[in-house]
């Protein structure tokens, strides 16, 4: 009698555990189905496609026309537009949701790309903004359009270039201000009486350099000067030009080039498609097959030595 109830409480554990592992199977299945349609190209062309629907939305719903009475229209139907708000979001909401499940047993991840981040943030923000506040949700809806970049490497690697350049274009900034503040205060000085136009203080003489290092009329405010004081004055313009244009710029572009480098390098490591736990699975049973076989042949070589 106590074979039998050890038996049969044995039944359930038996049960549960078998229903444990189907569930923990179709999981499994379900965790592999999202990351392969997450990974796929497809995927990336569906949301991509719903983002320029959302632009073209927005086009038209700012496209007026006129009517018979001569009454500016808009040309977009409320309800239709608002249904396709409404299916963007809805799409922005599947695909997190399908990303957080392509990373189980660590959703959590997902919160770990800034992009990713990004994409919630205009979810967060497209559902607390409907329905009120109108001026904030339609800049909500033109953000919605930004997630383009999140869709291309290469976009992504030139706003991660803009990001990391940051600090080094911040200190070339400071060089820079300080090249037109010395500028400005010796053109004040200079050329005040001769052309107060462009010379009567220290702003009106900071936005004429700042019109003279974009090399457009430059010479028609060095001009007056020239002819008013001598030609030896043309040298302020061009040490300026020369300095201004040609190194602090040339700066600025080596920096960027740069850190497109090191954002580039990031994209293409990112780039490289992690394993499945399926795929690991298929590995490893594939070595074990391999591994099976070589003991195979060592036995029957062992076998064949012996005799």
């Amino acid at each position: 009698m106590k074979k039998r109830n050890s038996s049969s409480s044995r039944l359930p554990e038996l049960g549960q555990s078998s229903s444990s592992s189907s569930s923990r199977k179709d999981r499994n299945k379900i965790v592999d189905l999202a990351q392969g349609f997450v990974g796929s190209k497809m995927f990336d062309w569906i949301i991509t496609g719903v983002i320029i629907l959302q632009a073209i939305a927005l086009a038209i719903e700012a496209t007026p026309f006129v009517n018979s009475a001569g009454e500016y229209v808009q040309l977009f139907e409320v309800r239709t537009f608002s249904l396709i708000q409404s299916l963007v979001i809805a799409v922005f909401i599947v695909e997190a949701i399908l990303r957080m499940v392509a990373l189980y047993p660590k959703p959590q991840n997902y919160f770990r790309d800034p992009w990713n981040c990004f994409d919630f943030a205009i979810i967060v923000l497209s559902l607390t903004t409907a329905g009120q506040f109108s001026t904030i949700a339609r800049l909500v809806r033109l953000l919605r359009i930004t997630r383009l970049v999140t869709k291309s490497a290469e976009l992504r690697a030139i706003v991660s270039t803009l990001v990391r350049s940051i600090p080094s274009i911040f200190n070339i900034l400071i060089l820079f201000s300080i090249l037109f503040f010395i500028y400005a205060i010796l053109g004040y000085h200079l050329f005040r009486d001769v052309d107060p136009q462009h010379w009567s203080s220290f702003l009106t003489s900071f936005t004429t350099l700042f019109q003279i290092i974009t090399l457009e009329g430059w010479v028609n405010v060095m001009e007056p000067i020239v002819t008013t004081l001598g030609p030896v004055y043309w040298l302020y313009f061009a040490s300026f030009i020369v300095i201004g244009t040609f190194i602090i710029i040339n700066l600025f572009i080596s920096v960027i080039v740069r850190k497109s480098e090191e954002a580039y390098k990031q994209v293409q490591r990112e780039s490289e498609i992690p394993l499945t736990q399926h795929e690991i699975v298929q590995e490893i049973k594939e070595i074990r097959r391999i591994l099976e076989e070589l003991e195979k042949r060592i036995g029957d070589d062992d076998k064949g030595k012996v005799k």
